[in-house]
This record gives C-alpha cells, sequence and structure tokens, in this order.
C-alpha cells in the first residue's frame, strides 16, 4: 500500500514540475539578472524563455524515444 502512494505522489510531484519548471526558472532568471545586473536589458528574460522552451522540448523528444 505504502509502494503505490509512494508512486502516486512521485507521478503527481513529477508532473507538477514539467508543467511549472519553464516558468518559475523564468522567474527565477529575472529575479537574479535583476539583482545581479540592474541596468541589463529587459529582453533577455523572454529570449531565456524561448531557449528554455526549445531545450525542454527537445529533452521530452528524446525521452519519448528510449
Amino acid at each position: 500500500m505504502m509502494n503505490i502512494i509512494k508512486r502516486f505522489f512521485s507521478r503527481i510531484v513529477r508532473s507538477l514540475i514539467s508543467d511549472y519548471s519553464p516558468a518559475v526558472l523564468t522567474i527565477i532568471f529575472a529575479l537574479v539578472q535583476d539583482l545581479l545586473f540592474p541596468d541589463s536589458p529587459i529582453w533577455l528574460i523572454p529570449l531565456f524563455f524561448v531557449f528554455l522552451m526549445v531545450i525542454l522540448s527537445i529533452y521530452e523528444i528524446v525521452k519519448s524515444k528510449r
């Protein structure tokens, strides 16, 4: 019974991470960029988001082919 509960919560956590990780990573990137480089241009944040989405989609394609 514990194994079923553990697998259930593991699947939920994995799906939440895969759903929200691009947004969370982009927000973290924006905050770190603002703290470290306050005069940097803002167009780097959407560029980072697009780069992150491309990398994650390539990862999902490779993972599904295994």
